[in-house]
């Protein structure tokens, strides 16, 4: 019986939302569609039939959790390789998305194709309840996905500007970032070793949910690179944004200080 309901499919509650596809753009595609909760279960008990073999899949690809292994390593990858994870990323939940839109499609063509019985048919195919039963291999789509995606041309516009509509970096406490710019501006030579040591302390507490390990350092390095460039002073932040731009130097914390220290001196 629970196969011939997938719509109404459960996941594991305990998942993270990453995990269970619950993405911003999804989420108004699922509220913009006829039955788009049912439309989701449906697509995603498929799609975990694809997964992994230790929790009942095929093993040929679990595009959900790919998306939410893609999207947690990107804290940790380098500039170029950050960019090509988050195009990867978006096509991904492109694919996720358009999977449920089109399961949505299937849904409705179905419940159509079963109501168009012809006339000189209804004798012989509806049942006790008066519902047609037409036999599965003379059931006709009557709509291409194509027709349906004209009729509601708004779920196309919001893929397109909603595909991105992800946290891609970790918001820092405004506690810690008005501590750390009151620092820069006030004496940011004098204050440079305070700025360093709260820079990191603020990124342990921020990644401590990352286990201790190489991607972790990595996380917390990109973290105060990033920092340390969002709370220069005025005086030198244009300059340091320029050098980065003309490649004399990349956003690396350890650069960027080289440089401040040369210009301030």
């Amino acid at each position: 019986t629970a196969l011939l309901h997938m719509d109404r499919y459960v996941m594991d509650p305990a998942k993270d939302p990453l995990f269970k596809g619950e993405y911003n753009v999804v989420k108004q595609a699922v509220a913009a569609l006829k039955d788009g909760v049912a439309a989701k279960n449906e697509c995603d008990k498929v799609i975990d039939k694809n997964g992994t073999p230790k929790t009942g899949g095929t093993g040929i690809k679990q595009l959900r959790e790919n998306i939410a292994e893609s999207k947690l390593s990107y804290e940790i990858m380098d500039d170029a390789a950050q960019a090509f994870l988050k195009t990867k990323i978006m096509d991904n939940i492109h694919k996720y998305y358009y999977l449920i839109v089109f399961t949505a499609y299937m849904r409705e063509a179905a419940d159509l194709a079963r109501e168009a019985c012809a006339e000189d048919q209804k004798a012989d195919l509806t049942l006790s309840g008066g519902r047609c039963s037409i036999p599965a291999n003379q059931l006709k789509i009557s709509k291409k996905f194509v027709q349906f995606m004209d009729e509601n041309a708004a779920l196309r516009e919001l893929i397109e500007t909603g595909k991105g509509d992800l946290q891609w970096e970790r918001d820092i406490p405004a506690a810690s970032l008005a501590n750390l710019e009151n620092l820069a501006n006030s004496d940011f030579k004098g204050n440079l070793g305070k700025i360093i040591h709260d820079i990191y302390q603020t990124g342990h507490v921020m990644f401590g949910d990352m286990p201790q390990g190489d991607h972790k350092k990595r996380a917390k390095y990109r973290f105060a690179s990033k920092t340390i460039m969002r709370i220069l002073p005025a005086d030198l932040k244009p300059e340091m944004e320029a050098k980065i731009a003309e490649k004399v130097i990349t956003l690396d914390l350890y650069e960027i200080l080289g440089q401040c220290i040369k210009v301030q001196k």
